[in-house]
């Protein structure tokens, strides 16, 4: 029996090594995960370099664009490769992990056994109790030294579970980060490598999560905004009819800006679904341009530099000028978005406060 659990403790020990092999693996992932979305945001800002130079390119140079996009798209398809052999990996530590679980899980049934070998000789011991006794031994010895054994290795199990929770729940956390970073890039990076289409780099200012970004800094500005025009006696429903209506504007304006792309390029509602591969993708990019230059053209303007916290002397019509003129370009940007970006209007939980109007998230569905 002792060479049984001086075996079990064998095992455990050798399951405490193999868990820190697969710590010492895990970080070498880590480190090749960085290094692949480095070559990544490499190829995005070349294949971004060559988007921009497309629209000054004309004639024999498209040719040579064209050459430069296929070496670009091969690039890519190897970082992609590279993706896909890290999430292999993954899913061969994920395996690993299952098998340490079966493993674990035999050592347990070997531990239950050593218990009930125990609570066995438990029982013999009393009934040879006044033998022991007789020679003047001590009928107990024999137990506390298997019961020390077993309390040494509940402590060794308790330990070598508190290990494999911490790898399981450093697995998990990977698997999340690998899930975020394929619904952010992989689909358009496949869709890229496939078709020759462009998109919008994640590096871009004007990307979908970069217009996230800056409507939260939009609303963080409002917060402050709104107690100076609650403090100068503003109506609450008059700002909110304000601001709505602008983010409105921006978004007829902005469809009707599409509609004339559409013109140029010989596209209507009816035909839109049916036009080819180039001259969608031709039109979104020229979408995508167009966004730009309203983020570029407009950016520095003097109206659109609304203090953070207006001073308490400036007049509440001067900075409702200023944060609606922002409101406008804003909409801009996000009308542009493919699809389009809107306030929440619809799902927002107002409080008792009247002011408490202004939406923090974005829709892509239609309406206020």
């Amino acid at each position: 029996m002792d060479n049984e659990f001086r075996q079990t403790r064998y095992d455990l020990k050798c399951k405490g090594e193999e868990v820190k092999s697969h710590l010492l693996r895990m970080k070498q992932m880590e480190e090749d995960l960085h290094q692949t979305r480095c070559d990544l945001k490499h190829g995005e800002d070349e294949v971004e370099k060559l988007i921009w130079g497309s629209a000054v390119k004309h004639g024999e140079e498209m040719e040579l664009f064209s050459h430069r996009m296929v070496h670009m798209e091969g690039q890519l398809y190897s970082i992609r490769s590279d993706l896909e052999r890290k999430e292999k990996e993954l899913e061969s530590l994920s395996h690993s992990m299952r098998e340490m679980e079966g493993q674990l899980y035999s050592i347990r049934s070997d531990l239950k056994h050593g218990e009930e070998e125990v609570k066995s000789l438990s029982h013999r011991v009393t009934k040879l109790e006044h033998f022991y006794q007789q020679q003047n031994q001590d009928p107990r010895s024999d137990l506390e030294r298997k019961e020390k054994e077993l309390e040494s290795l509940s402590h060794s199990m308790r330990e070598m579970e508190g290990q494999l929770y911490s790898i399981r729940s450093d697995l998990e956390e990977k698997e999340k980060e690998l899930k975020s970073f394929k619904d952010r890039v992989a689909g358009d990076v496949a869709l890229s490598m496939k078709t020759g289409k462009t998109f919008v780099s994640l590096n871009s200012p004007v990307s979908r999560d970069r217009l996230k970004e800056m409507y939260e800094e939009l609303w963080m500005e409002w917060r402050k905004i709104k107690n100076h025009l609650k403090s100068n006696g503003e109506n609450p429903e008059s700002v909110k009819e304000m601001i709505q209506e602008k983010f409105k504007e921006a978004m007829v304006a902005m469809e009707k800006k599409k509609k004339q792309i559409d013109e140029v390029f010989g596209v209507n509602e009816l035909s839109r679904g049916s036009a080819s591969e180039k001259v969608q993708q031709y039109r979104q990019s020229t979408c995508q341009n167009l966004q730009l230059v309203l983020y570029h053209g407009r950016k520095e303007d003097a109206d659109l530099k609304t203090p953070s916290s207006p001073h308490e002397s400036e007049k509440p019509q001067d900075v409702m000028k200023s944060w609606s003129s922002k409101c406008y370009w804003m909409g801009c940007l996000m009308a542009l978005n493919n699809p389009p970006l809107h306030p929440d209007w619809k799902n927002h939980r107002r409080s008792m406060d009247p002011w408490d109007f202004f939406p923090r998230n974005l829709t892509a569905a239609s309406g206020k």
